[in-house]
């Protein structure tokens, strides 16, 4: 009866909770060809945010880089981590305003081995530090529970015109 009873009062296991590729193109200003990401497959406001990425030899920037031996460059790379952190950002403070960008800084990156078509890349994003409009990040890059790269960086959160007078 004992045992009934613990289990009874024990937590239910957590639910992930995910993001579909529509719902997380909302949380992004890219568009196609430059949204990296497929899916998110677990977050937690102020926490973390898990994503997945299928590299695909059709993907531009892959059968271009290089023609000979393809591989995923490792500038998209960056790329697809940051657009995980900017989503993670919103969803730990608020979305972004019409009149507001996100600026990715600092950035610190670590490459381990060679991302190649037929790759599943598993990111993972977690906030070291959250204040205001600024946001300090450590990620990790990971294909079949092997580390690929990783990746530090500051993201804040700015208005369009404070960047100056764009040309847009």
């Amino acid at each position: 009866m004992t045992a009934a009873i613990k289990s009874a009062d024990a937590p239910a296991p957590r639910v992930p909770r995910t993001l579909g590729f529509t719902e997380l193109k909302s949380w992004l200003r890219h568009r196609h060809p430059m949204v990296m990401l497929d899916r998110v497959t677990d977050y937690e406001p102020g926490q973390f945010l898990n994503a997945r990425l299928a590299v695909s030899g059709s993907l531009d920037f892959v059968a271009g880089h290089f023609p000979e031996r393809a591989i995923f460059p490792g500038s998209h790379l960056i790329q697809a981590l940051s657009q995980a952190a900017i989503i993670l950002f919103q969803l730990s403070t608020t979305k972004l305003a019409d009149d507001e960008l996100t600026l990715v800084s600092s950035v610190e990156a670590r490459f381990f081995k060679v991302i190649v078509p037929g790759d599943l890349l598993d990111l993972r994003v977690t906030v070291d530090r959250l204040v205001g409009d600024m946001l300090k990040l450590s990620a990790r890059a990971e294909v079949e529970g092997t580390r690929v790269a990783a990746m530090r960086a500051t993201l804040a959160r700015t208005k369009v015109s404070a960047v100056g007078n764009p040309q847009w």
